[in-house]
């Protein structure tokens, strides 16, 4: 049987009096939980890569030049929008100017078959744009993409209006 403590009444300690050491571990092991589950991405049932998600991974791509990360990615991300014939995903990719849709849908008429074969990406840098000359294989004109950087890191947009 316990004994009752001066001050203490049936809801436990009085007001100011330390916690049980019980509580603060029950809640310390919770937080911990979170941070572990949380942190490590265990509750993440799908582990497929992000090339294979995206669509890179099955382009049939040879590379030229010296491309940053981000040149290069932005002309995969290209090549797998058309290739897939998907205009609104190529129109996400674009400057954000009047009319990327109209342009995309443009795009995939135009080089959406030529991007069913294998190509070679000849990458020009410069300054804050860079080029890139898309030579698909049975094609007699290169598609030349302008991709333009947003200044601050290696991400960058592709000019739609500009594919001649």
């Amino acid at each position: 049987m316990r004994r009752r403590i001066e001050g203490e009444d049936a809801a436990g300690p009085p007001s100011g009096a330390p916690r049980p050491i019980r509580a603060y571990g029950a809640a310390g092991l919770a937080g911990a939980a979170v941070l572990l589950l949380g942190g490590c991405d265990a509750l993440n049932t799908d582990k497929t890569p992000e090339r294979v998600r995206n669509g890179t991974s099955e382009l049939d791509l040879t590379v030229t030049g010296r491309p940053t990360p981000g040149t290069l990615a932005t002309a995969e991300h290209v090549l797998a929008r058309l290739r897939a014939r998907d205009a609104e995903g190529l129109a996400e990719l674009a400057v954000k100017d009047g009319g990327a849709k109209e342009d995309a849908r443009r795009w995939v008429t135009r080089w959406g078959g030529a991007a069913q074969r294998p190509v070679t990406a000849d990458f020009l840098l410069g300054e804050r744009d860079a080029s890139v000359d898309l030579r698909f294989t049975g094609e007699r004109t290169p598609l030349t993409l302008r991709l333009k950087d947003n200044y601050y890191d290696d991400e960058f947009r592709v000019f739609l209006q500009e594919d001649r």
